[in-house]
């Protein structure tokens, strides 16, 4: 009997397995991408954040194949393609909001959110059964508290300043050329530069990594006493984005952001439930790797394009096109890509076996392990108060995981 084969007697134990596994991968993933060799890319800023996502794209694409071997069958379904745009949407939108929100409102909104929105679609939807839908609430209700615990006492106030120059020095797909920084202070002789809106180009980045300093040594040095000083105008969040031609406070619209990646994030495996019962489960992992090549494709189509049209030829838009960084993280993007692929296979396999609901839920799990990586090995969280604190808010979300681990009806 082929190893796939035998999935078909496993139950909530297989299902369980998958999503722990799921966890590992997922929480690990980033941990090579933390490497110094790495970050020193792109100026000392690290590589694009689209960069990365196509690392990603591409090693699930390739390691994906391997379920051939295993004896899983070559379907394709076009609701690949949806969970592929989902996915790669969901990424790009989750990034945005930790430029412009921060790290710890950003991961506990959209893992929040993730959870809530899957487990909608698991009972409301779907149909899934539970036997005690207290229970099941319960636990969702714990993991919640659980992921905002962690992601709150996982940030220093040090690593949003980083987040504030990263955004500054680093524009992603989605803020070009929709979304414009706006500086605003509250000098009168700067009134004519304060109501045009200020475009980031490549050209302007030494420019605006001198004028951002200000922002950065004032969020760093909490002595923002002077009313008339820019960079503490910036530390109290008197920055704003132009979307669409309207002025939008940067923050909420970060959270906006983070807001869309949990809804995209906790529907990406929908269309696999959708999708004709022969492509389903471990069918389903070739579609959404294919979909999901397809889905980055798109979007450096959509980011040459943008660039082409701001540059003036097709020639200078390419060349201002993002560095893959091959030589310096090909193999820590590699890793980074592999071990997603793994988290997202695991994933797919937990949702087939749990439900949307509660498959999906546990694997948001992944915080653990990421925050586990982030104290023993990066010394992220210092502090004894601040490790208890955390150590308190996983042990939450593992209560959480305990009880909905029992609560799915085969």
């Amino acid at each position: 009997m082929l190893p796939i084969e035998s999935l078909n007697s496993c139950g909530n134990g297989c299902g369980l397995i998958a999503a722990l596994i799921g966890c590992l991968g997922f929480g690990s993933f980033g941990a090579p991408l933390k490497s110094a060799t790495v970050n020193k890319v792109n100026g000392g800023h690290g590589p694009h954040p689209f960069v990365l996502q196509t690392y990603k794209s591409a090693m699930y694409f390739v390691t994906s194949w391997i379920v051939l071997p295993l004896g899983a069958k070559f379907t394709f379904t076009p609701w690949g393609i949806l969970s592929g745009v989902l996915w790669v949407t969901g990424g790009a939108c989750g990034i945005f909001g930790i430029r412009n929100a921060g790290l710890a409102i950003s991961v506990g909104t959209w893992s929040s959110i993730t959870v809530l929105v899957s487990f909608s679609w698991g009972i409301f939807v779907f149909g899934e059964k539970v036997y005690s839908t207290r229970q099941t609430l319960l636990g969702v209700f714990l993991m919640i508290m659980g992921f905002i615990g962690m992601a709150y006492f996982s940030c220093t106030k040090r690593s949003d300043v980083l987040l504030v120059e990263e955004h500054v020095n680093n524009v992603e797909l989605l803020s070009e050329p929709l979304l414009m920084l706006e500086h605003t202070n509250n000098n009168n002789d700067t009134e004519d530069a304060r109501n045009e809106p200020e475009t980031i180009d490549d050209e302007e980045s030494s420019s605006l990594q001198h004028d951002n300093r200000d922002v950065i040594e004032a969020l760093a040095s909490d002595k923002c006493t002077n009313n008339n000083d820019q960079g503490c105008d910036a530390a109290r969040g008197d920055q704003h984005i132009v979307f669409l031609g309207i002025k939008c406070d940067r923050k909420l619209l970060g959270i906006l952001g983070a807001v869309v990646d949990g809804i995209l994030g906790g529907s990406n495996l929908v269309p696999m439930k959708i999708a004709p019962s022969t492509d389903r489960g471990i069918d389903y992992v070739l579609s959404f790797s294919i979909g999901a090549a397809i889905a980055t494709l798109l979007g450096w189509a959509m980011f040459l394009i943008i660039k082409s049209v701001k540059k003036g030829s097709l020639k200078n838009g390419r060349q201002a096109l993002p560095s893959l960084h091959l030589r310096e993280i090909l193999f820590p993007g590699v890793l980074s890509g592999v071990l997603w692929s793994i988290g997202n296979v695991s994933q797919i396999l937990s949702v087939t076996f749990l439900g949307e609901s509660i498959g999906m839920s546990i694997v948001q799990s992944q915080m653990i392990v990421s925050g586990l990586l982030g104290i023993v090995l990066f010394q992220e969280i210092k502090g004894v108060q601040k490790i208890a604190c955390w150590v308190l808010s996983a042990t939450l979300t593992l209560v959480g995981i305990v009880l909905l681990s029992k609560e799915h009806m085969n």
